[in-house]
């Protein structure tokens, strides 16, 4: 079970919201929620990068949300884009509020921009995609394999990691990025307001 957001006020009874989140949204959503007073929130972070697999993503979905038999679904707040979700099942899907959005890139940038960031083959990351799937150490993402990633990888000309300011990089991270990834990157700012309005909205 992961970690727990306090109640705020004395003795005040508030809706409670369990929120199952992807690993890649931790830091933006710790951001988002930091001033949030409506509810009583708990957060269950699921590992980066299930995507990959969507019905592993599945499983592990489906095994967070029986952790509580006493919980209302109405409460659970699913914290991923619906596109990484076509595993979970409709019978699933309609009892829960899922974040309006494709993926975590149009959850920060939306889908216009988004495309317009793609063009002249370009791929599109965030920071926290940087850090905690493309830097992290073997044993801690055991889906990905660097050949693959390299292939995958050949088809574009250039990164573009979306800079939210809150995961700084060293040169030598940098540097140790481009050896894995055979890519140069590029770092743009990303105003956190858009992401930050969808998560206040998907709370209620």
């Amino acid at each position: 079970m992961g970690p727990r957001f306090p109640a705020y006020g004395e003795g005040a009874m508030k809706e409670r919201r369990v929120i199952i989140g992807c690993g890649i949204f931790e830091d933006e959503a710790r951001q988002a929620l930091k001033d949030e007073k409506r509810f009583d929130l708990e957060i269950r972070w699921l590992q980066s990068g299930y995507h990959v697999r969507t019905d592993w993503l599945a499983d592990q979905i489906k095994l967070s949300l029986g952790e509580d038999s006493h919980q209302r679904l109405e409460d659970f707040r699913i914290l991923y884009g619906t596109s990484c979700l076509i595993d979970l099942g409709e019978d699933v899907k309609s009892g829960l509020k899922i974040l309006p959005t494709d993926n975590c890139l149009t959850a920060m940038v939306g889908r216009k921009r988004l495309r317009e960031l793609e063009e002249g083959r370009t791929m599109v990351i965030t920071n926290s995609w940087l850090r905690k799937i493309y830097l992290a150490p073997p044993n801690d993402f055991p889906l990905w394999d660097p050949v693959e990633l390299r292939m995958n990888l050949g088809r574009y000309d250039r990164v573009l990691v979306l800079d939210t300011g809150l995961d700084g990089f060293t040169d030598e991270e940098i540097l140790t990025a481009y050896d894995l990834m055979g890519v140069v990157l590029e770092f743009e700012k990303c105003d956190l307001g858009y992401f930050n309005g969808l998560v206040a909205e998907f709370l209620t």
